[in-house]
């Protein structure tokens, strides 16, 4: 009994070491990104955290929503924002190296300081988050 003891306690002091460094301290984030008061046809929306060791995640953005669930979300706190919106341009443009076919031109379509410069922060909880973007193409 006294072997069976140890293991549960060692065991119990490993998840709750676990829980303190982070490994099960992923949010699940979802919301919805408007640009200039529409919601925004498709994207891509990152989640870089500032804590060391925080990976990147993404979520596409369909119809205007996101959603990333706890088991792919990024981890808690402080993270940085990034949203990509590759609209099309009315063009159709050759596929490279298969001559003949042709796909939509598309075209980044926000502002710098929403993406590869961006000024967008989040402070996510390590339960459920929704958070809204408001953008503009100005």
């Amino acid at each position: 009994m006294t072997r069976l003891r140890s293991v549960l306690t060692a065991a119990a002091l490993a998840v709750g070491l676990a829980t303190l460094s982070g490994c099960s301290g992923n949010a699940s984030v979802k919301g919805s990104v408007r640009v200039d008061g529409q919601p925004m046809d498709n994207g891509t929306i990152t989640f870089m955290p500032d804590a060391a060791g925080g990976q990147r995640v993404s979520a596409e953005i369909r119809n205007g929503t996101y959603e990333l669930p706890r088991d792919r979300g990024p981890a808690a706190g402080k993270c940085r924002v990034e949203i990509f919106w590759n609209k099309k341009t009315g063009k159709q443009v050759e596929v490279r190296g298969d001559t003949g076919n042709k796909i939509d031109e598309t075209q980044q379509a926000l502002p710098a300081k929403y993406n590869r410069e961006t000024t967008l922060s989040v402070d996510l909880s390590s339960g459920s988050n929704t958070k809204d973007f408001e953008l503009t193409t100005r």
